[in-house]
């Protein structure tokens, strides 16, 4: 953003702010000048945090936004709405902008509110070492604890765990990369935590120097939103993918997800009759595997629970697509499968009949 500085056009006195959960309470009084009621820009109020602090100009993540409608004499802003409260754990300093967005769609500051009290914010959260290890298409993740320091009375919406592969290291806010992996943990009460968590879940390719992050996000009103995260070493080369099914994992699970007995006894089989030179008839487990996958297709093949392997045999849908859906997962409704790369709503009309929640 570009500072101008306005003798006239500024942020009165009298201004704060107060928190709502998710929400956040805008109040201030705001002065234009004659130029600036005649300029034709729009206007906003914007509720910035910065673990740095604020010395020059705007930093860090934006928290809320408010529309401003400029009017001879000042105007008192007193609204409320949504607030995007930063990630992780430390104190913020938070500040009170007054920008205008000019013809081409830059934003200049106009003024800045610094407040002089850091604010820390109560979200699940996560505790002590985390860790994220991909090898053979699975992402074993091992967190000392998972969180919640609200209040007793404050149960958490659906939290889960989300890897990236971003572009650069994360810093919150808003980010730019790859969904790797998902684990859905479910709510956690105020005061309470989930301890030794161990997770193996099945992972899609991340590309070369990614940086991968661990992200703690939260089911809100307007969707998931991050809560806390950890930053992982960048990958140095890219890692093997090989399909495991998938399995529901619950909290503090210490048992890994094993690769299916039906695929062990099918290539133990296959392996046999190569050495023979004779076709093996199937065995009791192929057998089984074979009868639940007729049965998954009769009903349709869940986005939410079905392996890549399962995903990618239903027809018309491409194996890159099947990887990304498991990788976006959870969704809480058919249609959200469309922000799974490759996937839109032309091709999700086409599947529709083959697939469920």
């Amino acid at each position: 953003m570009t500072n101008v500085s306005s003798c006239m056009t500024r942020i009165g006195d009298n201004h704060g702010y107060r928190f709502a959960g998710d929400f956040v309470h805008l109040n201030a009084e705001v002065s234009f000048s004659d130029a600036d009621l005649t300029a034709g820009a729009n206007w906003a109020l914007q509720l910035w945090a910065s673990e740095a602090g604020f010395f020059d100009g705007l930093c860090g993540v934006k928290l809320a936004e408010q529309a401003v409608w400029p009017v001879a004499g000042g105007v008192l802003v007193n609204a409320e709405c949504a607030a995007m409260l930063p990630a992780g754990t430390a104190d913020q300093a938070l500040a009170l902008a007054l920008v205008a967005f000019v013809a081409d769609g830059q934003a200049e500051l106009r003024d800045l509110a610094v407040y002089p009290v850091r604010e820390r914010f109560f979200q699940p959260l996560l505790e002590g070492n985390v860790s994220c290890a991909l090898a053979d298409g699975v992402a074993e993740l091992n967190i000392d604890a998972i969180g919640n320091p609200r209040a007793a009375d404050n149960l958490s919406g659906t939290l889960s765990l989300e890897v990236w592969a971003l572009d650069a290291p994360y810093a919150g806010g808003s980010w730019v990369g790859v969904p790797v992996a998902t684990v859905i943990l479910g709510t956690l009460a105020g005061g309470e935590q989930w301890s030794a968590c161990q997770f193996s879940v099945p992972a899609a390719l991340p590309l070369a120097g990614a940086a991968l992050t661990v992200m703690l996000r939260e089911w809100t009103p307007a969707g998931y939103v991050t809560r806390d995260y950890r930053n992982i070493a960048a990958l140095a080369a890219p890692v093997a993918v090989a399909v495991v099914p998938a399995e529901k994992v619950k909290p503090a699970a210490t048992k890994k997800v094993p690769v299916a007995e039906a695929a062990k006894e099918t290539a133990a089989e296959a392996d046999k009759s190569a050495k023979s030179g004779k076709v093996a008839k199937p065995g009791k487990a192929a057998k089984a595997a074979k009868k639940a996958a007729a049965k998954s297709e009769a009903r349709g093949v869940s986005v939410n629970t079905a392996s890549e392997a399962e995903l990618a045999a239903v027809k018309g849908l491409p194996p890159s697509v099947a990887r990304a859906i498991v990788a976006a997962r959870p969704f809480a409704s058919l249609e959200e499968v469309c922000k799974a790369k490759g996937m839109g709503p032309k091709m999700l009309a086409k599947l529709r009949d083959q697939l469920v929640l």
